[in-house]
């Protein structure tokens, strides 16, 4: 069993993303298998999640999660670009949606605990998003 959390890192996807990082081999081009599709999966929704977090970090909107005290983001920082920002965005838009077009929304809504899960998550997405106006 995976871990499964409402917190933004407190599962198996943004987990392996923080690791990518850590490790240097993070890149958006190696998570696009987890957008492909219309309908997106957990993968995407948690890597969305996670992402947009991280991006408010890089862009010295918010402190660092404590998930992230130890990670070094300046070497990722570059690759957040506008448009990489605009992506995110998207992709989180996707995930916090509905059930019709996210496995995480609409696994946390079989949970009952969908606004535990949500609330945050869109309350950062909408920090994210005024950053691009």
């Amino acid at each position: 069993m995976g871990a499964w959390s409402s917190e933004p890192f407190g599962n198996d996807g943004a987990g392996d993303l923080v690791a990518d990082i850590q490790h240097g081999e993070f890149s958006f081009e190696g998570l696009g298998w987890a957008f492909e599709d219309d309908y997106l999966e957990v993968d995407g929704g948690q890597y969305a999640i996670a992402l947009v977090e991280i991006a408010l970090v890089v862009q010295g909107t918010e402190p660092a999660h404590p998930a992230l005290a130890d990670v070094d983001l300046s070497k990722v920082a570059p690759l957040f670009t506008e448009d990489k920002i605009r992506w995110i965005v998207e992709m989180a838009d996707r995930a916090l949606t509905d059930s019709e077009s996210s496995e995480l929304y609409e696994l946390w809504e079989e949970a009952g605990s969908l606004d535990e899960w949500r609330t945050p998550s869109v309350e950062s997405l909408d920090r994210l998003r005024a950053t691009l106006a």
